[in-house]
């Protein structure tokens, strides 16, 4: 059931909690049901649906065309650059402070990461959302910022989502909404309805208003991703046949070697200081003991003899 018959049902549902007894609100609610229906006929075909939103092109050179009357689409829009390990991060800032310069109407930034694994290994990724004229500007200087650092494009992608019958059916979906409610809200005027039937119009009403409010959120969601694109940018740092990581622990020990000696040295000196009070006041007072008592014994035993 299409949004403005269910609306219409409704309609007729609060006309009968109202107008049970009451004709004249009855009448009124049928009159108001009837021009609905003119005011708001829905048609299965989109292409007949009011166009209450401008169409945006879609940014860069492979869909330079104009779109289609009556389509809206939402692009994403992906870019893979390689680029020496040393210009990433300053590149990445640079995109990010563009966007900053140009303000939230042209450019917002949504995430950005930076990832320093090794110094020949440096990543960082930049998401943006971006009105579609400006965006063309910003390529077109992205892939001179690339060029001049001797970097290249690795990757370039281009994903198209046609959100037009979901933004065609929350419009008219909102405008019927709204116009329930503007008969509703009359209906509620009425001074000669009891008062359960008024509760009952007041919890409707309520209804609507949520609804309203709910449509009115989605429509706004929908016009953003139609007219602002979205943006991931990946910066890699290019591969090199031998990284200076792979070798760095050969010139690591080199610079360490001094190191490594002094330790060693000073290892062997803090051993020495330990075991020369042992060897004086106990070891060789010992090893004098023991020869004398052994002198002792053996003179002791010749004599005998």
């Amino acid at each position: 059931m299409q949004p403005l018959i269910r609306a219409s049902v409704l309609c007729l549902t609060a006309a009968t909690l109202i107008g049970c007894g009451d004709g004249q609100n009855a009448s009124r609610i049928n009159a108001g049901y009837a021009e609905a229906e003119a005011d708001f006929g829905y048609s299965e075909d989109i292409a007949a649906a009011p166009q209450a939103l401008r169409k945006v092109a879609a940014p860069g050179e492979p869909n330079s065309g104009a779109d289609p009357a009556g389509v809206y689409l939402a692009y994403r829009y992906g870019y893979g650059l390689v680029m020496p390990s040393a210009s990433v991060k300053s590149t990445s800032d640079k995109h990010m402070q563009i966007c900053r310069d140009a303000g939230l109407s042209k450019c917002q930034i949504t995430g950005s990461s930076t990832n320093n694994y090794s110094a020949d290994d440096i990543r960082a990724n930049l998401s943006l959302r971006a009105e579609p004229e400006w965006l063309k500007t910003f390529v077109r200087d992205m892939k001179q910022d690339v060029a001049e650092i001797d970097g290249e494009i690795e990757s370039a992608t281009t994903n198209v989502e046609d959100v037009t019958r979901a933004l065609l059916d929350t419009d008219a979906r909102l405008k019927a909404q709204t116009t329930l409610r503007g008969r509703l809200e009359k209906l509620l005027e009425t001074r000669d309805a009891k008062l359960p039937d008024l509760l009952a119009l007041e919890r409707e009403l309520a209804r609507v208003q949520a609804e309203i409010e709910s449509a009115t959120a989605n429509l706004k969601a929908l016009r953003a991703r139609v007219s602002m694109s979205v943006v991931n940018i990946s910066y890699t740092s290019e591969r090199v046949a031998v990284s200076r990581s792979a070798v760095s622990p050969i010139g690591d020990a080199i610079r360490d070697f001094v190191g490594i000696v002094s330790d060693g040295l000073a290892g062997v000196i803090r051993f020495v200081a330990i075991l020369l009070p042992w060897m004086i006041f106990v070891i060789f007072p010992g090893l004098f003991m023991l020869r004398w008592f052994w002198r002792r014994k053996r003179t002791a035993k010749s004599k005998k003899a």
